[in-house]
């Protein structure tokens, strides 16, 4: 039985951000070759892992290469029949690829998918996201009506601040707070270009677990209050989406302990502020319908 939580709960969750997935499908490489994630995760496990949280459903992003992201997308659409946890997902493209981009249409078609991510924070270019080949897909993405979401790391973002520039009125969803350091400690670059992204009133940032590397230390506890408390104060309560980052954070902390932390981090937030940060935002930006605590958990 999960232990009890300290503190007062927000009254309803969704996780903008979770995997499942087999390991003979996903990379040997980057964050999912750490030998803990080297076998299948099943939405079964998922729900474990929140088991006695008011969780709703989640967004289930897209973990393999974004070369098969059709695979993936119909693979995910045929266990949501049978799971309503499944709220929503984010498919991968390789939007850059003119020839691929016809594939967003059929993406597009499965009524789960909900936007499209494309992930570069391997990429030796600080600048990819940058380039015009990948504005461009992106734009086809807004113009399908899906929401394009990448994931970089800290010194990636001048990247996404000129995606973001390309796209004025495109809602663009940034992954895991941007993925500052996990120190104690100002970091002005960081937070500058955070704060130039924050001008953007499209740009929506995934409150969610951050790692670097497949052999990072367990979270420094101390250093995430500051770094979460930054980003609302950027971008505000209607701007932030809480994310779980399952199972890639198990690497470094748990679900529970991980909701906690935030919790811990925002004591002073209102009801109505919590609601916007673990639920409202999500179902906003992801277009899912409404859900209420226990509404979708198994006979």
């Amino acid at each position: 039985m999960a232990s009890e939580f300290r503190g007062r709960l927000p009254k309803r969750i969704l996780d903008s951000h979770f995997h499942i997935f087999r390991a003979a499908e996903v990379p040997d490489a980057g964050l999912t070759s750490a030998p803990k994630l080297r076998r299948d995760f099943a939405f079964a496990d998922y729900r474990a892992a929140w088991d006695g949280l008011p969780v709703v459903g989640g967004v289930m992003v897209q973990v393999r290469d974004e070369a098969d992201g059709l695979a993936e997308a119909a693979d995910i659409a045929r266990e949501a029949a049978g799971e309503s946890g499944i709220a929503a997902m984010v498919g991968g493209n390789p939007v850059e690829e003119s020839g691929r981009r016809a594939e967003l249409d059929t993406l597009r078609a499965n009524p789960l998918v909900r936007g499209i991510r494309r992930g570069t924070q391997f990429h030796p270019d600080p600048l990819y996201l940058a380039r015009p080949e990948l504005i461009a897909g992106f734009r086809r993405v807004a113009e399908l009506g899906l929401v394009p979401e990448v994931c970089v790391k800290h010194f990636q973002l001048d990247g996404v601040i000129a995606l973001a520039d390309a796209l004025p009125d495109t809602t663009l969803v940034l992954d895991h707070l941007g993925k500052p350091e996990l120190v104690a400690g100002d970091q002005p670059q960081w937070r500058r270009r955070m704060a130039e992204l924050a001008r953007h009133p499209g740009v929506v940032v995934k409150v969610s677990v951050i790692l670097q590397q497949p052999d990072d230390p367990p979270l420094p506890r101390e250093t995430v209050p500051p770094i979460v408390r930054q980003v609302v104060e950027l971008f505000g309560w209607d701007r932030v989406l809480f994310g779980s980052n399952w199972p890639v954070s198990t690497l470094v902390v748990g679900y529970r302990d991980w909701v906690e932390l935030l919790l811990d981090a925002f004591s002073d937030a209102t009801d109505d502020e919590l609601d916007r940060l673990f639920y409202r935002n999500a179902a906003r930006v992801w277009r899912t319908p409404n859900r209420t605590p226990g509404a979708n958990r198994p006979e």
